[in-house]
């Protein structure tokens, strides 16, 4: 009997250090998404439909809407949420845990070209300070890249 005891303690044990992370970083999605989704989509759900939009538009459709809105928490999330504000723990742990898809070059360029200065962008529904904004940001780091050579 001890040793039906024990050898269930032992695989209990094993299975979750194995999949700590795993569960860590289910939990951590549960409890940061709400927060996340409240600090980017402030206004309403209109602003994340047309996010979605503009990823599938840039994907050519290949990602299902869960994956590319994990995308967009994550990389957006971290460049607007860490600024000023402290983070939860749940916050910081759903932002450690890698991205559910893995964009290529060209995908990744599209979509910080679209969303670099995603909040003050969408707040702004005056068209002369958007294009502004693309004269002083968007420009110039367009003519500071460094074409490389291709092997």
């Amino acid at each position: 009997m001890i040793y039906i005891i024990l050898s269930f303690v032992i695989t209990l044990i094993s299975v979750l250090a194995l999949t700590h992370k795993q569960i860590i970083w289910m939990i951590a999605e549960k409890r940061a998404m709400p927060k996340i989704e409240k600090a980017l989509f402030a206004q309403d759900g209109q602003n994340k439909e047309k996010v979605l939009q503009d990823i599938h538009r840039l994907t050519n459709n290949r990602l299902s809407d869960e994956m590319a809105i994990d995308y967009f928490y994550k990389i957006k999330g971290l460049q607007v949420l860490s600024v000023n504000q402290p983070l939860s723990y749940w916050v910081k742990a759903y932002f450690t845990t890698p991205t559910k898809v893995k964009l290529n070059y060209f995908e990744q360029v599209k979509f910080y070209e679209t969303f670099l200065n995603y909040p003050s962008l969408k707040k702004s529904t005056n068209p002369s300070i958007a294009n502004r904004v693309d004269e002083l940001v968007k420009v110039p780091l367009l003519h500071k890249l460094i074409p490389q050579k291709m092997a």
